[in-house]
């Protein structure tokens, strides 16, 4: 089953996603989009939040809801529980159950055995995907004597300012001060009897500024889940047993409803926690063949998901193949069309999602 995402939110005041300071100043991250003005096409820049900003936060989630879901030992390496994301990028950071595969490769690179070192490669991988849900749905990149690479199964992009609101979008920066109390290095009250150049004051006030952004930003996010459990480099096969996928599914579809509905992304969320609202959200599961949803950045990407999801299957057809979907939806802008399943609120579709999955 292929799902595909699509949210369009409002969130305003937010520094979900910050870059480098110059001075005391620090800057929200901006992306140059293309976009039309009448006859012609035009360059802006805009406030944006990276893709890899929300995949941290989707695999730190997938952490939290395994917890739940496993109890006190699920399959998740040491590191991942601590929210750092190494996924056995070295040895440093790897179990013996890995360390040991790889001892067995300088006998195979003595031999030139080209045959079983691709073996090895598939064990390393089926390996790690039994040792970590997080490397499983995450992918991961060994890069240790040979390199082992597992795609990651989910996709998202940089979330952007929907292009019908790009004029209702600003970024400000925010004057704040931090103060330290004075004090001296020496003694306690200027008539101690120390002369001026002894006594040292610490500074008192910090002027900096954080740039907020405002926006209405879409989301799009993909996730394969038949590739869970699943290897993929040298040959497909499954790591894992049936009831183990499924409860991994589970997992994948909980951690994404927490990070969608709770808004759980982004950085300085302590004291810039922004003010959020989904406006519309859309869910496409296809079974068989991957179908991704329309671009939220377009105000009637719901409609025309609908729209290319009748072609689509029609497509299928002429094929012999028997299309499979359902798409699943949630708005407070617009009048949904006949053919999705609507529902009240953003977590109503995740439940639906889940009946759907049989999870």
């Amino acid at each position: 089953m292929f799902i595909s995402v699509g949210v369009r939110f409002l969130s305003n005041i937010e520094a979900l996603n910050m870059v480098e300071s110059v001075g005391n100043l620090t800057k929200h991250r901006r992306a140059p989009i293309v976009i039309k003005k009448g006859d012609q096409y035009r360059i802006v820049y805009v406030p944006a939040i990276s893709g890899e900003s929300f995949a941290h936060a989707y695999q730190v989630a997938l952490t939290e809801v395994a917890k739940l879901i496993y109890g006190k030992e699920p399959p998740i390496d040491e590191w991942a529980l601590r929210g750092e994301l190494f996924k056995f990028g070295d040895k440093k950071h790897m179990p013996p159950e890995l360390l040991s595969l790889f001892e067995r490769n300088k006998e195979l690179k003595k031999k030139k055995d080209v045959k079983n070192i691709l073996t090895l490669k598939h064990e390393i991988e089926k390996t790690a995907i039994k040792l970590s849900l997080v490397a499983d749905i995450g992918g991961f990149m060994i890069a240790e004597d040979f390199p082992v690479k597992r795609t990651s199964i989910f996709q998202v992009g940089y979330i952007i300012p929907t292009y019908d609101t790009l004029e209702a979008t600003a970024i400000e920066s925010q004057f704040h001060v931090r103060h330290v109390a004075s004090e001296t290095l020496k003694g306690e009250q200027s008539g101690s009897g120390q002369t001026e150049s002894e006594q040292t004051e610490r500074q008192a006030q910090m002027i900096y500024y954080i740039e907020t952004a405002s926006a209405i930003y879409g989301l799009s996010f993909n996730i394969n889940l038949d590739g869970i459990g699943r290897t993929s480099m040298i040959k497909v096969e499954d790591a894992v047993d049936e009831n183990e996928r499924k409860r991994r599914i589970k997992v994948a579809i909980g951690a994404l409803a927490q990070v969608i509905t709770g808004m759980t992304y982004g950085a300085k969320r302590t004291r810039f926690q922004p003010i959020s609202d989904i406006l519309s959200l859309a869910i496409v599961a296809s079974k068989g063949k991957p179908f991704t949803i329309s671009p939220p950045q377009w105000p009637n990407f719901i409609e025309d998901t609908v729209s290319r999801l009748k072609s689509y299957e029609d497509m299928l057809r002429k094929l012999g193949i028997q299309p499979n979907t359902k798409i699943i939806a949630y708005s407070k802008e617009i009048e949904l069309p006949k053919m999705v399943e609507k529902v009240k609120t953003p977590e109503e579709a995740f439940v639906k999602l889940f009946d759907l999955l049989s999870v």
